[in-house]
């Protein structure tokens, strides 16, 4: 015979199946007779009583969950059960125990589906009722404390917080873990590519405002800035003074701007020029009052985007016929780097390791991902650096680097080995190094910021001396910060550094700069191939002074410089009336304005390089240049 449960095969002196537990008395007891059948699920119910189709149940008979009906109790559809019958679930009910609503039933009161509970029994599910209150499970009658359902799905969502949390911070602070040495690479290079790219832009223009206080201005907001130059000096052997007055007025709302420049000598004034943005007119107001103004109209588009540039960039921009700067789609050159330049390389010939590298001014352990490679792909992982180079200065101008610099020539002896530098999980820098033989040249490039912290850096030595090394940096140092300033071009050199406080626009600081000419000097002639001098600057609350005092065998010279900067000035944002009578009117012919303002753009001779000569016009000294050549034009 069969296990009428699980139908495992059983003896006749079993009482209990022992594959699945269930009692076989019943099935000893023989099979019950047609009185005795059972209902739709193959219960007993009682004599005389309905099953669930409304026809009766003989006694003894079982209802529909296995559970014997008592002549006379209900059963979950009405019928009538007796004390100590159990409730839909099997498990009796006693008087006084709570149902599911927390109220006590009395001996012979049904539960909720016409069951009577029985003192001491739980309620329909064993557990404690919804009000709190502890029940018995299937007749267990010691009470729970705490469910260990709870206990373990409180424990679990405990566990999965602690590590969402962790994944959170694995992700954004350990990067390098999840991806391979090769996307990693070349993730590092673009970064650093573009970092040092977009603060390239100020080459130069750092030692020009530190030491004869001509800069740039900004359109953060609306705002007027007034700089009163004084240069006094006796290097031509006799005392002489000299002022200058710059004002930049930036108005946020209409987007006008303006830059103004004023020239006078002792008590003589020289003029005063300016450049005036006023909706889509553009006015030139020269210095010499016998010199005509010019006047160009902008069309509304391009009159509108360049609103988002203070007067320097925008003229800048006007005169090479942009009305915005360019943006440089970087996952598109990341993409085109992976696909292109390490495409023929296996992400296996990718090493990480450590390695130190110079992190604002410190020696610093870093993370590193280096390749070597040899021969065609040498060649053309170099080529795809220096095509990232030139696209982040020229802002994606498409420049052949062949025609620029050549072909490279394949020279299997020569090993090239890339690495890249991170430190607290940023790229900081990149060191390209071609070996051969014994002899090792290397080139470093690093762009990196943190907080008020930067470093710009390119090192690009020579085999005869004359390399390229730039340095534009804010470190951090225990009296404040440093601010550094390097150029090395050739026997050319110029190193501004400072020392102080900087607060946001707030800064106290002081420091030297010193000036080597070497023997060359071309057209400007010195007593001496170099000198130094001082300089300070303080700036509290939008106001302030910049000194600087050189000390040369031609004499001693002193300039200082007033500065503040407070709320937009009407005055000085708006232009002289235009007499078209007196004045030249170039309508929106652009060439027609660059004929009459006498114009010369780098990439405007070099043709055959302008796109990479045009790479200069994104520079804010050359901006700079444009601007005050033309105020100094003697028209």
């Amino acid at each position: 015979m069969t296990c009428p449960k699980c139908g495992a095969a059983v003896t006749g002196n079993m009482k209990f199946c022992r594959k699945c537990g269930a009692s076989l008395q019943n099935m000893m007891q023989g099979q019950p007779s047609a009185q005795d059948q059972p209902n739709m699920y193959g219960q007993p119910s009682a004599q005389g009583q309905q099953n669930m189709y409304g026809q009766p149940n003989a006694q003894g008979q079982q209802n529909m969950y296995g559970q014997p009906n008592a002549q006379g109790q209900q059963n979950m559809y009405g019928q009538p059960n007796m004390q100590g019958q159990s409730n839909m679930y099997g498990q009796p009910n006693m008087q006084g125990q709570q149902n599911m609503y927390g109220q006590p039933s009395a001996q012979g009161q049904s539960n909720m589906y016409g069951q009577p509970n029985m003192q001491g029994q739980s309620n329909m599910y064993g557990q404690p009722n919804m009000y709190g209150q502890s029940q018995m499970q299937y007749g267990t009658v010691k009470p729970k404390k705490k469910s260990g359902l709870a206990v373990g799905i409180g424990a679990g969502v405990a566990v999965l917080a602690v590590l969402a949390v962790g994944g959170f911070f694995a992700f954004k602070l350990l990067p390098g873990m999840f991806k391979d040495p090769k996307t990693l690479f070349a993730e590092n290079v673009v970064s650093v590519t573009r970092n040092f790219s977009d603060e390239f832009t100020d080459f130069g223009t750092k030692p020009v405002e530190a030491m004869v206080h001509l800069g740039m201005d900004d359109s953060k907001d609306s705002h007027t800035t007034t700089k009163i130059t004084t240069i006094e000096s006796d290097a031509s052997g006799k005392d002489q003074e000299y002022a200058l007055e710059q004002t930049y007025s930036y108005d946020s709302g209409s987007g006008d701007s303006a830059y103004t420049l004023s020239v006078s000598m002792g008590d003589a004034s020289l003029g005063t020029g300016g450049v005036y943005y006023n909706g889509n007119e553009f006015i030139y107001s020269p210095a010499n009052t016998s010199s005509p103004m010019v006047r160009y109209m902008l069309d509304e588009s391009s009159a509108k985007s360049l609103g988002a540039y203070q007067a320097i960039d925008r003229y800048t921009l006007m005169l090479t016929g942009m009305s915005s700067e360019k943006e440089v789609d970087w996952d598109k050159q990341l993409e085109d780097f992976l696909e292109g330049s390490l495409a023929e390389l296996d992400k296996k010939e990718f090493e990480k390791a450590k390695g130190d590298y110079t992190v604002f001014g410190k020696t610093q352990e870093c993370d590193t991902v280096s390749v070597t490679v040899k021969g065609q792909e040498a060649r053309d992982l170099m080529e795809g650096m220096i095509k990232l180079i030139t696209v982040g200065i020229s802002r994606g101008d498409d420049i052949d680097t062949k025609e620029i610099f050549g072909e490279n020539e394949t020279d299997d002896s020569i090993s090239l080995t890339v690495t890249t530098y991170s430190y607290k999980n940023s790229p900081v820098g990149v060191v390209i190094s071609s070996t051969k033989g014994t002899e090792t040249y290397s080139i470093n490039l690093s762009g990196y910021s943190s907080g008020k912290e930067k470093q710009t850096i390119i090192d690009v030595p020579s085999e005869k001396g004359k390399g390229l090394y730039y340095e534009d940096g804010v470190y951090s140092i225990d009296s404040g910060y440093e601010v550094l300033n390097k150029i090395n071009f050739g026997e050319f050199s110029i190193v501004v550094d400072e020392t102080g406080t900087i607060n946001g626009l707030d800064r106290n600081l002081r420091g030297s700069f010193t000036i080597k000419t070497g023997k060359n000097t071309g057209k400007i002639h010195l007593q001496e191939d170099s000198f130094t001098g001082s300089i300070s600057q303080e700036i509290t609350d939008g106001k302030g002074q910049f000194v600087t005092e050189i000390e040369t065998k031609e004499g001693h010279a002193k300039i200082t410089t007033n500065y503040e900067r407070g709320k937009l000035q009407e005055d000085k944002i708006k232009a002289p009336v235009f007499l078209p009578e007196s004045g030249i009117d170039c309508g929106s012919d652009l060439d027609v304005l660059k004929e009459n303002l006498n114009a010369k753009m780098l990439g405007d001779k070099a043709k055959s390089y302008s796109n990479f000569a045009n790479m200069g016009n994104r520079n804010s000294l050359v901006r700079l240049g444009y601007v005050i050549s033309l105020m100094t034009k003697n028209r």
